[in-house]
């Protein structure tokens, strides 16, 4: 188990040992803290210490380099990549995608998702999803959906061109943000080089969204009516989403025995099983 001396750090980076410290109720991998000193506010991010198996650090630095060119991010003032340890500016207005409930968040969200895909540039990295699969797969022992059923998708899957670009691939609710100046993508622990496909799924099957806003949505990114090919290849990455991730809250449940992974893993059990279409 890794230990971290925070006091030590926040004494040091801050040079001041008046500062308060209060955990938020917020992350499944990491700790995150609202720091204050002289009125100003800042949010500590701290892994928990087994996620550097599920992610590796040295990624993440590299694409928080990159996004810096088109200012998605929240402010980053520390970085270890050793250690995943993150400071960041608070944000005083920021809401997330489920708090922000006005009609234009769907097509801000297509924007932000467009802006990070426009950078058209890789970090060296694959995030490689079948390899992430067999991954999560080898370290459990009850697996919600069939190997047999898991096999032919992955065949599908293997058909499927990739042309990767940075990806964030993890496109929840809370990692996507806005504020009355700016609309925020944070948090890139599970960034890599990826197909775009991915993060379109990320975000189609990580939140509660209605068929309209999934038809507003594909329709902002795409900017064109979806050839068939297209239809097939997000219909395979749906599925495969939702295998991936009930298989990685499979893998959580079993190795943290925390309630919230196994009812994460019947919700994309549950999805998997049910079948959508795109217009």
């Amino acid at each position: 188990m890794i230990m971290y001396n925070l006091d030590q750090l926040l004494k040091t980076f801050f040079k001041t040992e008046n500062y308060t410290k209060e955990k938020l109720d917020k992350g499944l991998t990491n700790d995150n803290y609202l720091i204050t000193v002289d009125r100003q506010r800042f949010v500590l991010r701290v892994p928990k210490s087994d996620a550097n198996h599920i992610v590796q650090f040295a990624h993440e630095a590299k694409a928080l380099n990159l996004v810096k060119k088109i200012d998605l991010d929240v402010n980053t003032l520390y970085y270890d990549q050793n250690t995943g340890i993150k400071i960041t500016q608070y944000v005083d207005d920021f809401i997330t995608f489920n708090e922000y409930q006005s009609e234009d968040r769907i097509i801000r969200v297509a924007h932000l998702m467009k802006r990070l895909h426009g950078l058209k540039q890789t970090i060296g990295y694959n995030f490689d999803p079948l390899a992430r699969y067999q991954q999560y797969r080898s370290n459990v022992k009850h697996a919600l959906i069939d190997d047999y059923q898991a096999s032919n998708l992955i065949d599908e899957f293997k058909k499927i061109p990739s042309i990767p670009t940075l990806c964030h691939n993890d496109w929840v609710s809370g990692n996507i943000g806005f504020s009355q100046h700016k609309d925020y993508l944070i948090d890139y622990e599970y960034a890599g080089d990826n197909d775009p496909y991915f993060d379109v799924m990320s975000f189609l099957t990580e939140n509660i969204l209605t068929s309209q806003e999934r038809e507003c949505f594909i329709n902002a990114y795409f900017d064109h009516p979806l050839t068939a090919t297209e239809k097939i290849c997000l219909s395979v990455y749906e599925d495969f989403h939702n295998l991936l991730w009930c298989t990685w809250a499979e893998m959580m449940f079993e190795h943290r025995q925390d309630d919230v992974y196994r009812q994460i893993a019947q919700t994309k059990l549950n999805q998997f099983n049910t079948k959508k279409t795109f217009e």
